[in-house]
């Protein structure tokens, strides 16, 4: 059986980056062997940006995490983007 990936709390960057490093990978490894750019990736890891889904495809394939720890990624990617949601102001119209 896969082991989790996170305990509660820990946020998503926070995550993305903790199986970045234990694979022994910098932002600009992680960025020739995904695609991705560096900049992106230090985005995700701050939490500045959610990851889409195709994102989180590719780094699970680049990763080679199994198909739990993948649904965990957006698992957690959809709690993030919920949360935003919420925090969003409402726009009313007049």
């Amino acid at each position: 059986m896969d082991r989790p990936l996170v305990d509660e709390g820990v946020s998503l960057g926070a995550l993305l980056r903790g199986i970045r490093l234990d694979r022994g990978m910098t932002q600009e490894q992680l960025g020739e062997a995904s695609g991705l750019s560096v900049r992106s990736i230090r985005d995700l890891e701050r939490g500045v940006s959610c990851p889409r889904v195709s994102t989180l495809r590719l780094l699970t394939q680049t990763w080679n995490l199994p198909d739990s720890q993948g649904a965990e990624l957006h698992r957690l990617a959809r709690s993030w983007r919920d949360r935003t949601r919420r925090r969003e102001p409402s726009v009313m119209a007049d």
